[in-house]
Order: C-alpha cells, then structure tokens, then sequence
C-alpha cells in the first residue's frame, strides 16, 4: 500500500538524519528472519545496528500505540535492533466540492471554448472530477486523498458508481487532459464528446448516474418484456418515460429515461433483459418439478 505523501515527507527527513549519521536507508523492506514476513515503512543499517522505522499519524489511537509498543519489544530481543516511530500531522482533507462548483465551471468552460479549446477542456475536467467526488461521497466511498484522474475513475468503476463504458469514455477524456496538463501535443476536443461530458457531470451532481444495472432494474419495475414493452402501470411508466402509446422500442423506453445513457451501456441492458427473457420462458415451459 502506497503511504500517505505526509507519511513520505517524514521519512524523507529522518533519511537525511540517518544517513548523515553513517546509516543505509531503505523504504518498504523486508526484515530479515525471524521477521521475514513483516515489511517495515523503512529500515536503517549500520555495521550490526538495524533500526525499524515505522511512520505513523500524530494521531493514532491508544490501540495502534500500545501494538506499535509491544512490537518494539519484540524487535529489542534481537541483538541490535531497534524500532523507531516517526510521526507526522494527519492530511488536511480538501472541501468538499458542491454542485454550484460544478455548473460554474462547466458554464466557464463554455465561454471560453471558442479562445481556447485547451482551457475548455481544463475546465471540463474539473467539472467532472469534482462531480465523480460528490458521487462517490454519496455512496460512502470517497477516497481519503486526491487521486489521480484516471485512478479516481477506475475506483469509481470497480466500485459500481460509473459503468464499463462510462469508464471508458472518461478515460478517453483524462487521457486528453493529461496530455494539455504535461504539454504535449494533442488532438482537439469533440464537440459531441464535451457536450456529452458536460451533461454526465450534471447527472452526477444530481445523483442522477445510471449503471447497466440500473436501466435493467427500472425497466423490470415497469415493463413486461423487452420485445414489446407494455407497461405494467401504463400511468406510471408514462410519467417516467414521457411516452404516450402502449407499446415502446426498448432502447427508446430507455433512452427517454436515461438521457446521458451512453448508447453501449443501453446496448447492453437490452442484451440483459433479453437473456433472462428467454431464461424466463425456458422455465415457464420446462418448469422443475
């Protein structure tokens, strides 16, 4: 596991002191046996010294303190050992971003799109990373650090908060944003793809995402089958499709609800509801006995 960057300052310092002091220092070693198993945050050596050294909150709780203490002693047993805690200040967590950070930077980002496609495209990200935060904070899932871009986006997939495809296209875009970031040379933005991303951005602030699972469990709640998508309360599957007549295109159903639904992702939920249409009808025509 990757230490935190304050953790990593503190033990850059405490670097400088040993090695000044005639010591070799290494991050993330393995001990030696009978500790093999057990990888130190550092380790020191000089001559027969070998010195343990363990980075740790400044506020840890009397558990982490009272092991860390019974540790010590064990590693006291071994001639020339030793176990040093270096202490840092716990990271001070960023605000949270609101919707209102959100539309106006996405509303910037519009202005000065026609200057530069480069700063539009800054913006838009901003927009967007700080949307995926709020999501993921709704479902108790933020991370406890700023991430980067493309990191935050394949937490947020395996998590279940954004769809495969959606991952994709975000990808798609974090990459682009790299490369203006670092100076490289790089296409220009789709106007189809930002406008997209622009409305992916609201629904996230609205917590208004939708996964493959989410079209598949809506459309179940409120049709029959997806070769003819009868409503099962004509009233109320109406009011949430905006749809007048009996009988739908289930891509339209689904488009008509999910409007920032990427074309793949309702691909997808029609192949689902499909499958385990024919499941169903396997069963009601070979029923167990």
């Amino acid at each position: 596991m990757t230490a935190p960057a304050a953790a990593l300052l503190a033990l850059d310092r405490v670097k400088e002191q040993f090695e000044a002091d005639g010591y070799t220092f290494r991050l993330q070693e393995r001990l030696p046996p009978p500790f093999q198993a057990f990888v130190a945050d550092a380790v020191a050596r000089r001559n027969d010294e070998l010195v343990i050294i363990e980075a740790r909150s400044a506020n840890m709780n009397d558990q982490t303190r009272n092991r860390l203490g019974r540790l010590a002693e064990i590693m006291a047993t071994e001639s020339g050992w030793r176990l040093d805690i270096v202490t840092y200040e716990p990271e001070v967590q960023p605000r949270s971003p609101t919707r209102e950070d959100i539309v106006r930077r996405l509303e910037e980002a519009h202005q000065v799109a026609d200057l530069s496609p480069d700063a539009s495209v800054m913006l838009t990200w901003a927009a967007i990373e700080a949307a995926l935060y709020l999501a993921s904070e709704r479902q108790g899932l933020a991370p406890t650090r700023t991430l980067p871009p493309r990191a935050l986006i394949r937490n947020l997939n395996i998590d279940g908060v954004i769809s495969d495809n959606q991952a994709t296209e975000l990808d798609t875009f974090a990459r682009l944003r790299d490369e203006i970031a670092h100076g490289m040379t790089s296409e220009p933005p789709d106007l189809d793809h930002i406008e997209w991303l622009r409305r992916f951005a609201l629904a996230a602030a609205d917590n208004n995402l939708a996964t493959v699972e989410d079209m598949v469990e809506w459309f179940c709640n409120h049709y029959t089958t997806p070769e003819d998508a009868n409503p099962v309360n004509d009233k109320e599957a109406r009011n949430h499709a905006g749809l007048g007549s009996s009988s739908h295109n289930p891509s339209d159903v689904l488009r008509a609800q999910f409007e920032v639904a990427l074309d793949a992702d309702i691909a997808e939920a029609i192949e689902v509801l499909e499958r385990d249409d024919i499941k169903r009808a396997q069963r009601d025509r070979y029923p167990l006995h």
